[in-house]
């Protein structure tokens, strides 16, 4: 093998479980392509202002249903296949049940919150017409939290495939299906957002759905019937849910505090360059409930061999995935800045700093998933509040001399500072790391072929389209060929055989 073998013979089984799981998760992650065009029509046929205020609450209602999982999500990732594993069915149930329990009467409780302070929310927003679209957007909390957690109980379980079908697929779609015809008949407010509340809760009816068919060894109501909680699942998981709020909340400090500094058209520029950037870790993202249930069973076996393995591997795909997307978006980034708009293209240089932080965040983030799933989520809150402060202090420090590119290197210092810092934690406390000769071989062509399309992307010449066209050819040859030529792991090799086999 390329890396080191597990003892227990289970490689082969890991490996097929990331190839299919990884590449469900990215076909996830492009089916939710389909969000955005459900944002752009509900725009246009419900108009500018009645979509300004849904957005605007919507906003509010999404941060506010991260606080219902109270981590919940991450804490069945870790203790499911933990005890699944282990043979612990009651310990399993019990995990799925109070991790239901709480995204439901959590998301409840905030959703009642959040309706009877509408109006004073609405005021902080300064625009007291976003009261009704708080009110009725507030009782899809509940159903937006369970969604989330039921399908990471899905994921726990190494099933993949549900995460598509519920929150790639029928989410998006179902948005589309009720909220484009009632706009059709009555375009007001409160039509969207009631279609809203309606198709958020047909979303949680098939997360419901899909842990049926996943957990079919007993009746749905023996898993979700009320009975004593896992305790340690809970004290895992309110740290992890301070964190994901914590990210939240913070990880667009760079966008407000430029603010304070540059015009609000340079403002402008700079969010959209932050938003486009986080393309570059959406391979990472695809792999993150795939990595953290394998990364589960080898901490509870006490496999270290496993658990090395299992990251480095997952590390090097996810890496191999990174960069044609980073070198596309590098590549031909003022392009795709100027899609937004021809003043867009400002925020260029800004743009490739922001690459380079997600770069680090994507091939490193695996790492901090060994944290997680070794229950260290206090841990991991504290190297956030770390990350966090470090991002205001730089970009304070830089944002008034640099501007743009100064909050930029703010945001990638932050997150490079952060997965550093994970990635020693995890070698002092767990001996394991990512690094191995096939990921250099990875990054090297990886590498050579973003400093390639830095080169030539300049001298293309004919429409954009055009340009858009033979240049990703011509990028995606050269990295192939690069690949070839250093030598593929056993792994990829697998996969180009079973591939080319099927075509035969």
């Amino acid at each position: 093998m390329s890396t080191e073998t597990p003892s227990n013979n289970d490689a082969k089984q890991d490996a097929k479980h990331a190839a299919r799981g990884g590449g469900t998760n990215l076909l996830a992650v492009i089916a939710g392509l389909a969000l955005p065009a459900y944002h752009t029509l509900v725009a246009r046929v419900y108009g500018a202002g009645a979509y300004g205020l849904y957005a605007l609450g919507l906003g509010i209602i999404d941060l506010v249903a991260r606080l219902a999982n109270v981590g919940t999500d991450k804490g069945v990732l870790r203790h499911i296949p933990a005890h699944r594993i282990a043979g612990e069915t009651q310990d399993e149930r019990r995990a799925l049940t109070t991790a239901f329990w709480l995204a439901a009467g959590g998301g409840a409780l905030l959703a009642g919150a959040v309706a009877l302070l509408a109006a004073p929310l609405a005021r902080l927003t300064e625009k007291p017409a976003t009261e009704a679209a708080i009110r009725l957007l507030a009782p899809s909390t509940p159903f937006v939290s369970l969604v989330v957690v039921l399908v990471s109980a899905t994921m726990a379980a190494k099933v993949m495939r549900f995460n598509l079908l519920v929150r790639g697929l029928a989410q998006p779609l179902l948005l589309l299906a009720i909220a484009l015809p009632v706009g059709l008949y009555r375009s007001t407010l409160e039509a969207l957002c009631i279609s809203h509340l309606v198709a958020s809760a047909l979303a949680a009816l098939l997360a419901l759905w899909a842990v049926k068919r996943v957990f079919a060894d007993a009746p749905l109501r023996s898993y979700l019937a009320a009975g004593p909680p896992h305790w340690e699942m809970v004290r895992f998981s309110i740290p992890f849910g301070l964190s994901e709020l914590l990210n939240a909340v913070l990880q667009r400090a760079d966008v407000i505090l430029v603010s304070l500094y540059v015009s609000k058209e340079r403002l402008g520029t700079y969010a959209a360059a932050e938003l486009l950037s986080r393309a570059v870790s959406n391979a990472r993202y695809a792999f993150d409930p795939v990595a953290s249930p394998v990364l589960s069973e080898a901490l509870r076996l006490r496999d270290h061999q496993r658990l090395r393995y299992n990251l480095q591997l997952m590390s090097r795909w996810v890496t191999l995935l990174t960069f044609p997307i980073v070198t596309f978006v590098i590549g031909f980034r003022e392009e795709l800045l100027s899609l937004f708009g021809k003043g867009f293209v400002a925020a260029a240089d800004a743009f490739l700093v922001l690459c380079l932080g997600h770069i680090v965040n994507s091939t490193l983030g695996l790492t901090g998933w060994v944290l997680a799933m070794a229950g260290r989520s206090k841990l991991i809150l504290f190297n956030n509040l770390l990350a966090a402060s470090l991002n205001v202090a730089l970009c304070l420090a830089l944002a008034p001399r640099y501007g743009l590119v100064g909050a930029s290197v703010a945001a990638a210092g932050s997150v490079t500072f952060a997965q550093l810092l994970s990635l020693f934690e995890v070698l002092a406390l767990e001996k394991v790391h990512a690094f191995g000769w096939p990921l250099f071989k990875v990054f090297l062509a990886g590498a050579a072929t973003l400093l390639g399309m830095l080169w030539a992307t300049p001298r293309f010449v004919g429409p954009v389209w055009l340009r858009l066209t033979y240049g990703t050819l011509a990028m995606l040859v050269a990295y192939c060929v690069l690949l070839a030529v250093l030598g593929l792991a056993e792994e990829e090799r697998d996969i180009v055989r079973k591939v080319l086999a099927r075509r035969r």
